[in-house]
């Protein structure tokens, strides 16, 4: 029963992606405004989240509009679902790494999301990446930021970098810090979502053999940019928000 079980999911995972290609390719190019697109993506992650048999629990307020204009959304980050579960939620561009364009099949994707792309390794890039994405926010739209730089494997949340931070003071933004945890039918911790040190499928293989899993989403109370010194005092406050929330359920 199982077996048929994440067969089935796997089937309703890959109809979701094929949505999206197709959304990203064909049906994306023609529609006019920006937002009417978010609103396709918004509807790919109910699919995706369904086939995948998550159940999301959500504390804070999450406000009635899907776009939030100039807001920031600081989040842990653990696993491949953590920008679908922010994008069910809100109408969310992300950062990504400049590597990710390499990935063929999920460019367009990407790119479509509307993600800022950034070379970590060029810290001069950095600077220009901050003033693009000051930019999207100063346009009105939600910038998601994972300041890890990379997935934990879930036990803790690892330090944050401080320089991004510094396009939040620069648009004068509005910031959301964001949990995200993933637990078990049991409630401990559900390592098969994780990301690190693990292959995309590999991890998307064993969520899809789960009998299902909780999404525990905490939206924390926001802050705002220019309220704070320097992008250090931004990304001290953010860490110690997250990881005291995040640790006081594990």
């Amino acid at each position: 029963m199982k077996f048929i079980i994440s067969r089935a999911r796997f089937v309703a995972l890959l109809m979701a992606m094929v949505w999206i290609v197709v959304c990203s390719y064909l049906i994306y190019p023609i529609i006019p405004l920006a937002s009417w697109r978010k609103y396709f993506h918004r509807t790919w992650t109910y699919v995706a989240l369904w086939a995948v048999g998550a159940r999301m629990e959500i504390k804070g307020t999450i406000g009635k509009d899907y776009i939030q204009p100039n807001t920031m959304f600081v989040q842990n980050h653990v696993s491949w679902l953590d920008t679908i579960v922010m994008s069910r939620l809100y109408c969310t561009n992300y950062v990504g790494k400049v590597e990710m364009l390499k990935w063929k099949l999920l460019k367009n994707i990407i790119i479509s999301g509307g993600t800022v792309f950034i070379d970590r390794k060029n810290k001069r890039e950095l600077v220009m990446a901050n003033k693009k994405i000051a930019a999207v926010l100063q346009d009105g739209w939600a910038m998601g930021l994972f300041p890890e730089g990379t997935t934990s494997d879930g036990s803790s949340v690892l330090p944050f970098h401080a320089s991004i931070f510094e396009a939040a003071i620069l648009a004068k933004s509005r910031i959301v810090p964001v949990v995200v945890r993933y637990r078990n039918l049991s409630g401990g911790l559900c390592k098969e979502v994780t990301f690190s040190k693990k292959r995309w499928m590999e991890s998307v293989w064993n969520t899809l053999h789960l009998n299902g899993f909780v999404i525990k989403v905490d939206i924390l109370e926001p802050v705002y940019a220019a309220d704070f010194e320097n992008r250090e005092a931004i990304s001290n406050y953010m860490y110690e928000k997250i990881s005291q929330v995040y640790h006081s359920d594990l």
